[in-house]
């Protein structure tokens, strides 16, 4: 039986997570020693790697004020910007800028009293910070939540930015009916919509799916049910998770990874399934050496 591993053309780190990890490495060029509020990214082994170099997480209870810190890409709420402008030494601000593109439009519409609905995930930390930058009405509404019961005369929705844009617009035409305004930002980041399109056109294809990246990486997950509503899916972060067994029966698999997944490890996959191939003579030591893999 023929086999053949693809990886989906648009899979890792996006613009975003690149951005984030240049800005604490250069940091820590300069500090021998430098903490990030929460994981910087949403991936346990690049969180770890940083760790290594002296780039470590440390939850708000436990930010020193000795050290500089590095806010995490998914932003942090303003009255903890606030403080650690008060209390930090030194501030290196990595969060997202499609993120931040999304907070400015949560404090505007807020300012112009329009009630406010964020399409996310109420723990997310991103979700977090945007409510905290809202001062009057607002909602979160992820898929399974009910809408508001009530009418509104003006309303505005914008979206955490790696939620699914079918699902946003699911949001927008239940909301249509009860509203005699509704302003709409589509702050869905564009990096996560490519990805979510080519995972899905792939997965079209493919009689089993490998998504590799954070369990807690909610973009990631995303791609899990993307592909998991088409074909067999597995979500693993790395490759000592991946079975052989599972491979034995299957011809045409598909790759891809969340937008916080660094290379080494989609090359650390693959390498695996050639071993389970017992293809060992295709081993790679780059991501652009995988069929499929497009430089963005």
């Amino acid at each position: 039986m023929k086999k053949t591993v693809r990886l989906a053309k648009n899979a890792g780190f996006c613009f975003g997570v690149k951005r984030a990890i240049n800005l604490a490495e250069e940091a820590s060029s300069d500090h021998p020693e430098i903490v990030t509020l929460g994981p910087i990214i949403h991936n346990p082994q690049m969180v770890e790697h940083l760790r290594r170099k002296g780039i470590s997480p440390v939850e708000e209870d436990d930010l020193p004020t000795d050290k500089p810190v590095i806010i995490r890409s998914h932003g942090i709420t303003k009255e903890l910007r606030k403080r650690l402008e008060e209390t930090s030494p030194s501030v290196i601000d990595a969060t997202c800028p499609y993120v931040d593109n999304c907070m400015q439009h949560a404090k505007q519409l807020s300012k112009e009293g329009y009630p406010v609905i964020i399409y996310g995930n109420k723990d997310h930390p991103e979700v977090i910070a945007l409510k905290s930058y809202i001062a009057g009405e607002s909602y979160i509404l992820s898929d399974e939540d009910r809408l508001p019961d009530k009418r509104f005369s003006k309303l505005a929705v914008i979206s955490q930015t790696t939620k699914s844009i079918e699902g946003f617009q699911k949001l927008i035409g239940k909301l249509i009916p009860s509203v005699k305004e509704l302003r709409v930002f589509n702050t869905i980041c564009a990096a996560t919509s490519v990805r979510q399109s080519s995972s899905y056109n792939l997965a079209k294809e493919s009689d089993l799916m490998i998504v590799i990246g954070g369990k807690n990486s909610s973009n990631t997950q995303m791609l899990f049910n993307i592909c998991n509503n088409i074909v067999e899916t597995l979500h693993i972060e790395e490759a000592e998770e991946l079975d052989c067994k599972i491979l034995e029966e299957k011809s045409n698999i598909g790759l891809t990874a969340g937008a916080s997944t660094p290379d080494w490890i989609i090359v650390e996959v693959y390498n695996k399934i050639m071993k389970c191939f017992r293809d060992e003579e295709k081993l790679i030591s780059k991501i652009k050496d995988i069929p499929g893999y497009k430089e963005e």
